[in-house]
């Protein structure tokens, strides 16, 4: 398995490069700027600045983290450099003879790109993201690990579930859910959740941990979360009722249930991002909530929990065989709450595979 997954990186770092028009590609991932890319390519979790040419590459880092990413990449070259943020960068460029070196423009700072141009020895050139083209299709194993990662945050709610009561509040419920994910076989959660009752319901990104509202009977009762495993993220969101549900409550989570099918039922291959978000939100205007539909229908899944292709109103994106994306609409009413029901898919050329399992075909009471 290991042997595989270095052949798979080194296939990786050939495509980028290939696709670049200069003498290297640089992936630079300082307090978290990029830590997917130079993950996707390597397989090192650190912070570090990597460099690829046709010939040769090499991964910069600091005393810090030389041990794990010798550990972590199996092979690769390291320099250890205390200064490998500046002029340890610069230097390892003019030891490789590179004078021209593309970088991906929303994962670099203008900051950092004007400093590499002022150095006088190196010409950085801005590019659309090379990596995040690649991570758009998933391998096998990349599709397993979301599987898994599905997988481990639904058991974790299934147990969850039963531990509810009225007046626990959701900072309480969020950080039960987060223990419960992290005593399975993940790495970690896949992001801060999504814990939230009531009216809280309506706020699409709501933190927990600052409401600390006690659930009450009658509340929606909504979660937003998911693991991580291999580095690779589920986003799953399902809605309950905390007691019997009125019916102005199954109304609208039906009302959501009914696109969400709709979205699954549609999105194949060659689909767009725009005709697929346009699925979902046609079924929910139809009922009469088109003003409470306020976000894009889903995006992409992988290393990074928001990464393409997109699928909303303003989409460029087109679904290929392969990609990795959710599908999760959502009606939310301020002072009243809100619904989304979220799962996570893989297009096919036929359709899509749905690959979370939580059952959603009604308003689940809790507590």
């Amino acid at each position: 398995m290991k042997g595989e997954k270095m052949t798979d990186y080194a296939a990786r770092r050939e495509m980028v490069i290939r696709s670049v028009d200069a003498e290297a590609f640089l992936a630079f991932n300082l307090e978290g700027s990029d830590p997917a890319s130079i993950r996707y390519l390597t397989g090192f979790t650190g912070e570090g600045a990597l460099i690829l040419t046709d010939r040769q590459g090499v991964l910069l880092t600091d005393s810090r983290y030389t041990e794990q990413a010798r550990r972590e990449t199996a092979g690769f070259p390291i320099e250890e450099s205390r200064t490998w943020t500046g002029d340890g960068l610069i230097e390892a460029f003019a030891g490789m003879g590179i004078s021209r070196v593309s970088v991906a423009s929303r994962r670099i700072s203008h900051h950092f790109f004007e400093a590499l141009g002022r150095s006088g020895k190196v010409t950085p050139v801005a590019i659309a993201d090379p990596v995040a083209e690649l991570r758009k299709i998933k391998s096998p194993e990349e599709l397993a690990s979301l599987r898994k990662a599905a997988r481990i945050a639904e058991d974790a709610l299934i147990r969850l579930l039963d531990e509810i009561k009225i007046g626990m509040d959701e900072a309480e419920i969020a950080l039960r859910l987060e223990w419960m994910i992290r005593e399975g076989e993940a790495e970690g959660v896949a992001f801060p959740f999504n814990v939230s009752a009531g009216e809280n319901t309506a706020l699409n990104h709501y933190n927990p941990f600052i409401g600390r509202r006690p659930i009450k009977r009658g509340d929606f009762l909504l979660f937003d979360f998911g693991a991580c495993v291999d580095g690779y993220r589920s986003d799953i969101t399902r809605t309950f009722s905390v007691g019997r549900p009125t019916g102005e409550a199954k109304e609208i989570y039906d009302t959501v249930l009914r696109a969400n099918l709709a979205a699954i039922a549609a999105v194949r291959s060659g689909m767009t991002g725009v005709e697929a978000d346009a699925v979902a939100r046609d079924s929910i205007a139809a009922a009469g909530h088109a003003e409470h539909f306020g976000h894009g229908l889903g995006h992409g899944i992988g290393l990074e929990v928001h990464e393409a292709p997109f699928l909303s109103p303003r989409s460029k994106d087109t679904l290929g065989a392969g990609m990795t994306v959710t599908i999760e609409p959502g009606i939310y009413i301020t002072g009243v709450g809100g619904v989304r029901i979220e799962d996570d898919i893989v297009i096919t050329d036929e359709g899509c595979e749905v690959i979370t399992s939580f059952p959603k075909d009604r308003l689940i009471e809790v507590g």
